[in-house]
């Protein structure tokens, strides 16, 4: 049929014609075919098979994606020396495999804030989005489930030294004390966490909590939300820290590094300052320190008293 429809058959009918002149053939003229050599019928067989082959289709594939014309090679050698059944079968074992694999290992990316918007993306696609100290955002682009859910918290773990180290040396460089706070995840294109997933997430919800890290998660969809809030894990993060948007969550973020910035450098400047330090006393030390300087000026007044009474009788 497909030598059939490559010569340009327009209709059904063309095949029943093509069956009878088989069937005439096979039956009247198999003894003048039985004198010509195999390799004249192998090369009639190409001649028909050898339009079949869609070269085109491979070059678009091997430009476009690898992959799939691996598929296509192997599917194509796996038919001309194995047959179309092992064929066909290598080039769906292969296909699934494709399929696990991508799926075991989802693509996860690190985003930055766009320069005067409030969207967020992949700082590879887009080097001049602006990232924050302190915050790790990091989107998932996929499913989270058992066969993944440990490459995932794996990536997130390596995202987060990455920023530790560019802060390590910064801090080396400027000074500066800026450590890891949060860690922000953008779940939308997430849509399916089974039990597995949802004990990694406590995992992680409690071994960044030991660390003083606080994890965030931002637009979970319902399917999501339901088993978060169903399994303990929305109370074990903090519901308070699970956001509409990505950009609802940066905002928390910072506000919260802003307070904490604000209420250390008050505190040291309370520690610094001596009028401070002269209020935090109680009013009895504050009334025998005033005791004491009057005492202190009314005695160096004395002393210098009698030392005008030796001088002036030293004149006499």
């Amino acid at each position: 049929s497909a030598v059939n429809n490559d010569t340009g058959a327009k209709s059904g009918i063309s095949a029943i014609v093509t069956a009878t002149l088989v069937g005439l053939v096979l039956l009247f003229l198999t003894s003048v075919f039985e004198l010509l050599p195999l390799a004249t019928l192998a090369s009639i067989v190409i001649s028909g098979v050898i339009g079949l082959i869609d070269y085109p289709e491979a070059i678009y594939l091997w430009k476009v994606h690898k992959f799939d014309f691996s598929v296509w090679v192997f599917a194509f050698l796996g038919t001309l020396f194995l047959g179309v059944e092992l064929g066909l079968a290598i080039a769906v074992s292969i296909s699934l495999m494709i399929v696990l694999f991508e799926s075991a290992y989802p693509h996860t990316a690190v985003l930055g804030r766009l320069p005067g918007t409030s969207i967020y993306r992949n700082i590879k696609q887009y080097p001049e989005a602006e990232c924050y100290d302190g915050i790790v955002m990091v989107r998932i682009d996929a499913p989270i489930y058992f066969a993944n859910t440990q490459n995932v918290r794996e990536k997130i773990r390596k995202y987060e030294q990455r920023a530790e180290e560019e802060l390590e040396s910064r801090r080396q460089q400027q000074h500066e004390s800026s450590i890891i706070q949060f860690i922000v995840l953008e779940l939308s294109p997430v849509s399916h966490v089974d039990t597995s997933a949802l004990h990694i997430l406590h995992d992680m919800a409690d071994t960044y909590n030991d660390r003083n890290i606080q994890l965030c998660l931002a637009n979970p969809s319902k399917n999501v939300m339901e088993k978060l809030v169903s399994s303990g894990v929305a109370d074990d993060i903090g519901r308070d820290h699970i956001f509409v948007s990505l950009h609802d969550a940066v905002d928390y973020c910072l506000s919260h590094m802003d307070t904490e910035e604000l209420s250390k450098h008050n505190h040291d400047t309370e520690l610094t300052d001596p009028l401070t330090q002269e209020d935090e006393r109680g009013p009895e030390e504050a009334e025998a320190s005033m005791m004491a300087a009057r005492d202190k000026e009314s005695g160096e007044d004395g002393q210098e008293d009698r030392g005008d009474d030796i001088e002036s009788q030293r004149k006499r």
